[in-house]
């Protein structure tokens, strides 16, 4: 496994590709056997699987034996992201230590395979680039230059440089740098939080929430809003871009998981931005330490950044805190339904707990329902979830490396 700890907030990034790669197999240690059936449509899902050294993706479906699809599967560093649109998969990695990243577009193949060369690929050069948003009306893509200083806009066909958006100007006076993390489109401008990073050896962000709104249309900053409710708001992110979303009213809601916990003054929570307003709301906050979970009145949890919103108001993620430096490496994390109309956390029942680091496999289905990677210490799967009925289904089993992203070949 590469190490990044000479680098800029290597530090936080580092134990998040440890934790990764230390409950993964190598293909060598493994059998095949044969997964839950439900779809009997070919190459209907996107894949991730992260392994000690690398991150192993392509297409499948949840009837395929997982330990035989990986084989075919295209390798990239486990320090990146895949996303798909308009019949084509991207991937997005940190490819060396000197935090440079590569953009491959894949078009996919009529049965829906990955192809072995893409149609398409850019370099970032010491950036660290490893989160993207995809906005489809614009056919665009937004690259968040996490060790930069803000955003590349690219042709989502051709990957070819539309507009650089500089943030460095927005840096507090407090901050050594500012880095674009969660981001959300609404009404044709992009809500891209901004980490104030106080201290970057040891990616600690700021003790408020700061968001800049850029108009898609013109690539331009209209402006940058910020509140003091909360630590900084988004992040560096899971490389899902889940720490915030847009609800059916239009509603915009931001997460701060208070720099960890590792804070003792910084105050997590939701916060939002109502319909219509391009400022916080200040009447407003959601302090999931306050809510009731698991029949108590308060909880020492918190949401890490990663998650799906599956609708009404409904954001499926994890539970679970780093008060405790093992916890990176232990079965303590729950997978939760997080209601912020009326500000309650519930367990998702009939799952054991697990480790924190399958929130990039949160993803929503074509039908509504969630999928997410589950492990424990005798068990390795892909479920899915309907948080309506709060139905629990086992859809494949995983025995090579962990489930890291699980998505629809749906736009």
């Amino acid at each position: 496994m590469k190490s990044y700890k000479t680098l800029l907030l290597t530090a936080a990034f580092g134990l998040v590709l440890t934790a990764c790669g230390s409950s993964s197999s190598s293909a060598s240690d493994e059998d095949s056997s044969s997964s839950t059936a439900n779809s009997s449509a070919a190459n209907s899902y996107a894949f991730a699987f992260m392994t000690d050294k690398s991150m192993m993706f392509g297409t499948g479906d949840f009837s395929d034996d997982q330990s035989e699809i990986i084989k075919n599967f295209t390798e990239t560093s486990n320090s990146g992201t895949i996303a798909y649109f308009d019949g084509s998969l991207y991937s997005l990695s940190v490819v060396d230590e000197a935090m440079n990243s590569v953009l491959d577009r894949y078009e996919l193949n009529e049965d829906g395979s990955v192809p072995e060369k893409p149609a398409a690929s850019v370099k970032f050069e010491g950036t660290g680039a490893m989160v993207m948003k995809i906005v489809a009306d614009e056919n665009k893509i937004y690259v968040n230059q996490t060790f930069g200083t803000g955003l590349v806009a690219v042709d989502a066909k051709t990957l070819k440089t539309i507009a650089t958006i500089d943030l460095s100007e927005y840096m507090e006076e407090t901050a050594q740098m500012v880095g674009p993390g969660s981001s959300v489109v609404r009404e044709g401008k992009l809500f891209v939080s901004l980490g104030q990073y106080v201290d970057a050896q040891n990616a600690i962000t700021g003790a408020q929430g700061s968001v800049a709104i850029i108009d898609i249309a013109t690539d331009k900053v209209e402006k940058v809003i910020s509140e003091s409710m909360t630590a900084a708001v988004g992040g560096l992110d899971d490389m899902n871009n889940s720490s915030a979303f847009v609800d059916e009213k239009g509603n915009i809601y931001f997460y701060s998981a208070a720099a960890m916990g590792w804070m003792e003054d910084y105050k997590e929570g939701w916060v939002r931005i109502k319909a219509g307003e391009t400022e916080f709301d200040t009447s407003w906050v959601f302090r999931m330490k306050e809510a009731e979970y698991e029949g108590e009145s308060s909880s020492n949890n918190f949401l890490m950044t990663g998650g799906a919103y599956a609708g009404d108001g409904k954001f499926v993620g994890f539970f679970g805190n780093f008060a405790d430096p093992s916890n990176f490496y232990n079965y303590e994390w729950s997978f939760v339904v997080v209601d912020v109309y009326k500000k309650t956390v519930e367990k998702i029942p009939g799952l054991s707990p697990t480790i924190p680091w399958f929130a990039p496999s949160i993803h929503i289905d074509s039908d509504g329902s969630v999928l997410f990677g589950h492990a424990d210490e005798e068990n390795n799967s892909i479920y899915r979830y309907d948080v309506d009925s709060k139905k629990l289904t086992k859809e494949m089993d995983v025995k090579t490396g962990t489930a890291y992203y699980v998505m629809p070949l749906a736009d």
